[in-house]
């Protein structure tokens, strides 16, 4: 009989606990964050142009 109770204490605990619903959690929008390149990585219009001018083969 003590075996019997302790068997149906188990599943009826393991049912509640799988059709559990748990509460859901307010997320938070991520805000967009804009990175600014490092003084020695930036480059002017003009000194893109002339870098590509450079590179370009002459025909």
């Amino acid at each position: 009989m003590k075996k019997v109770v302790m068997l149906v204490a188990i599943m009826l605990g393991t049912s509640v606990m799988v059709n559990a619903k748990t509460t859901p959690v307010k997320t938070a929008q991520a805000k967009e964050v804009r990175m600014e390149k490092h003084a020695k990585h930036r480059k002017t219009r003009a000194e893109k142009k002339a870098a590509a001018m450079k590179q370009k083969p002459l025909k």
